[in-house]
């Protein structure tokens, strides 16, 4: 039986550069993730989209299901994305947010989704005193991404089962006073697992679905705000 949550893709070299950014006139969406949130793609690893991995194409990837639903209160919104797959891997090699990400900080958003955590050493749980907490380099690039303090942000539980990493994500999220996304299971189910062990179209759909739950109530308020 497969064992549901391995991650076996490299963290360095999933992007060809670390932010991408689609300017529009509406609000400003921020997404802050790693290849589950975008993969470049590497035929030498049989992966030949440029969209979050492994869904079947672009439409289907979570960030772009999410856009679909933001244009029902929105038609043009901007969006971005902070691939931070090597800050994840680098967490104790003095990684900083403003090596790679600071368009993405320029960017000025006003929802910002954060939802990463896989790339982190696996060791990190066992490690009693690790020289750096994944807490605090997670504070950090949340606080840089929104250098004026205006912005809505949600914090997504991994898709893998980490629970030492969540605790930490859930309690930066508390110390913000932002929102907290669970996936309620859904990393644990066979179905939702495509190539590479990443999610399928089905855990793209569920991933989103959870995550509009908590979204929606205030992108409609963000883009009333806006269109006055």
């Amino acid at each position: 039986m497969a064992d549901l949550q391995k991650n076996d893709v490299p963290a360095v070299g999933q992007v060809r550069q670390s932010v991408f950014i689609h300017e529009n006139s509406g609000l400003r969406i921020l997404f802050a993730g790693n290849s589950i949130t975008k993969h470049s793609p590497r035929p030498a690893m049989g992966w030949l989209n440029d969209c979050g991995m492994a869904a079947s194409d672009e439409a289907h990837d979570y960030v772009h299901l999410l856009l679909d639903r933001i244009r029902r209160y929105d038609p043009n919104p901007a969006w971005a994305i902070a691939q931070v797959g090597s800050y994840e891997a680098n967490l104790w090699n003095g990684a900083k947010p403003s090596d790679a990400h600071a368009d993405a900080a320029a960017f000025g958003a006003d929802i910002i989704v954060m939802f990463f955590g896989a790339n982190v050493p696996k060791d990190y749980e066992t490690t009693e005193e690790p020289p750096r907490r994944f807490a605090d380099a997670y504070a950090d690039m949340r606080r840089y991404l929104d250098p004026a303090g205006s912005a809505v942000v949600f914090h997504g539980e991994g898709f893998y089962v980490r629970p030492v990493l969540d605790a930490e994500k859930r309690a930066v999220a508390e110390q913000f006073g932002d929102t907290w996304v669970s996936l309620d299971g859904i990393g644990t189910r066979a179905d939702t697992h495509g190539r590479f062990n990443h999610p399928s179209d089905l855990g793209m759909q569920l991933i989103a679905d959870a995550f509009w739950a908590k979204m929606e109530p205030q992108v409609a308020k963000i883009a009333e705000k806006r269109a006055k």
